[in-house]
């Protein structure tokens, strides 16, 4: 419920005067104080912080006389995201071929699946951007979001080298390493649909169980208004494959995917 304050006794100038003030705190990221958060989710502590206050740091924040954002760490990280996401491939998929290999990191170094990881270290309070880019809700486009995950692997690299990043690159990927396949069954499951006639898939977040430092995910896949498959994983993305998986495993040529479901559907209640 919301209360009016009667006119005429300066109220509402204060309550003007704090909303602005909120606002305007709301709009600054949180600072070196609080870095502590992102480097224990990391699992890396940062000798000099400078190096993480920059692969925070949007280019679009202006400081006189120098170049302070996090492009050039972007462009080192990329490469060490690359190589250390190859590396650990080829250890935990020791059959699988270069074309596999080349698609299973596709799949894990695109801007969508970072993008995923930095929303799950919280980092979108800490980047420091301008008004306007935080007014279009800069902190939680993918595009910066997954640019400025590469920028921290890129500061981590800058500090402590190669094998640290490697490190904290394996802990933050966790089983999405081991689960990701050549495939990519949210692509197979659009395609099947369309030529099937179906609408394409709809994929919703179910719920999030576990603790806060290792949640697991789990999603679901409607098609026509109905369930038809639902997925478990460490990230938002990897749930949302094992549900399309799922449905594709269902799914065969000749069915009538409406009465498929309609029926198994029925069937469970």
């Amino acid at each position: 419920m919301k209360f009016s304050i009667p006119a005429g006794n300066g109220a509402d100038d204060n309550s003007d005067e704090k909303k602005r003030s909120e606002k305007q705190s709301a709009a600054e990221p949180l600072g070196r104080d609080h870095y502590h958060k992102v480097e224990e989710a990391l699992g890396h502590k940062f000798k000099d912080v400078s190096w993480l206050e920059r692969a925070l740091t949007h280019r679009s924040v202006f400081t006189k006389g120098s170049k302070n954002d996090y492009e050039r760490l972007e462009f080192l990280g990329d490469a060490v995201l690359d190589l250390a996401v190859a590396h650990l491939l080829l250890e935990k998929h020791p059959e699988a071929r270069e074309g596999e290999l080349s698609k299973m990191r596709a799949a894990l170094v695109n801007t969508s699946s970072l993008a995923d990881i930095a929303r799950a270290l919280e980092i979108g309070p800490y980047i420091r951007l301008s008004r306007g880019e935080l007014a279009s809700g800069g902190s939680d486009r993918p595009s910066i979001l997954a640019d400025v995950f590469e920028a921290v692997m890129g500061a981590v690299y800058r500090e402590a080298g190669f094998e640290k990043a490697l490190a904290c690159i394996e802990k933050l990927f966790g089983d999405e390493i081991v689960n990701v396949t050549p495939r990519d069954p949210k692509t197979e499951l659009q395609e099947a649909l369309h030529a099937l006639g179906s609408e394409a898939p709809v994929y919703m977040l179910e719920c999030v169980e576990g603790p806060e430092h290792a949640p697991t995910f789990i999603s679901v896949v409607e098609v026509d208004g109905q369930i038809v498959g639902r997925g478990r994983g460490s990230t938002k993305k990897a749930s949302q494959q094992a549900a399309a998986a799922e449905a594709l495993a269902r799914l065969r040529p000749d069915d009538d995917i409406d009465k498929m479901f309609l029926t198994e559907v029925q069937s469970e209640e």
